[in-house]
């Protein structure tokens, strides 16, 4: 099951305090950016985000992945997504700790 438009766009009303926020297709789901960063999913329904050592603590489900073989990444904490504070923070706090994504060079 894909992630529908309307799902993505809740998810983004939801993280529309992150700035420079933007999703793009991938897969026939989203992986969703700020900064040049991907932060976060929308896979199958849900919003997973990217994780790092620093903020594994933070996730309830540590074991669900946003898709088979994915690694770093847990689905948001479902009260997450009924306060955008703490969905807010969540997420700048990731932005910070993960590089930039990398434009890869097409060889001719």
């Amino acid at each position: 099951m894909s992630t529908s438009p309307s799902t993505l766009e809740y998810f983004l009303e939801c993280l529309s305090d992150v700035p420079d926020l933007r999703a793009k297709a991938m897969f026939g789901e989203y992986g969703i950016y700020s900064w040049d960063r991907m932060f976060a999913l929308a896979c199958d329904g849900s919003l997973f985000f990217k994780t790092t050592p620093e903020t594994l603590s933070y996730f309830s489900d540590t074991t669900t992945k946003a898709y088979p073989g994915s690694r770093n990444t847990a689905p948001a904490n479902p009260e997450w997504l009924e306060n955008r504070d703490e969905l807010t923070k969540i997420s700048l706090l990731t932005i910070s700790l993960i590089p930039p994504t990398k434009n890869k060079k097409i060889c001719k």
